[in-house]
C-alpha cells in the first residue's frame, strides 16, 4: 500500500464488516495465499465499473487495466452483493482485485482507523 503505508507500519483496526465503505484502507485475506492484506477497497460488487481508455475509474483514483483485467470486470453483469473490489495504490507493483477478482465479506478482517507514521 505504498506510498499510503510502508512495511513493518502499525495499524489500528476495527474488526468486522459494519461500517466499510469504498474507499477505506481494508485488512482481508486474499484469495491467493490467503495471507493478511491491506488495500484499498474502491469499488462494491453492486456498482457498475466506469472504464475510461482502459483505467479503472474511481472517486479514490484510476488504475490501469490490462487488457484481460479489463474482460474481467467488463464481464461483470449481475450485481455482485457482498463483494469488494481492492486495489494498491501502488497500482503497477501491486497484486490486487485486478487479477484475483472480488473479494468476499467472510475474507475481511477490519478497516484501518489510525496509522502510526514511521519516525
Amino acid at each position: 500500500m505504498y506510498p499510503t503505508l510502508n512495511d513493518g507500519q502499525w495499524a489500528l483496526v476495527r474488526v468486522g464488516v459494519q461500517g466499510i465503505q469504498p474507499g477505506d484502507i481494508v485488512i482481508f485475506r486474499n484469495p491467493v495465499d490467503r495471507g493478511l492484506t491491506v488495500k484499498r477497497y474502491v469499488l462494491p460488487g453492486y456498482e457498475q465499473p466506469v472504464i475510461e481508455h482502459g483505467w479503472l475509474v474511481t472517486p479514490w483514483g484510476r488504475w490501469f487495466l490490462t487488457g484481460d483485467q479489463w474482460d474481467s470486470i467488463e464481464e461483470k453483469k449481475e450485481h455482485l452483493e457482498g463483494l469488494f473490489f481492492m486495489v494498491g495504490d501502488n497500482q503497477f507493483r501491486s497484486l490486487d482485485s485486478r487479477s484475483y477478482g472480488f473479494v468476499g465479506s467472510e475474507h475481511l478482517v477490519g478497516r484501518v482507523l489510525l496509522r502510526r507514521i514511521h519516525d
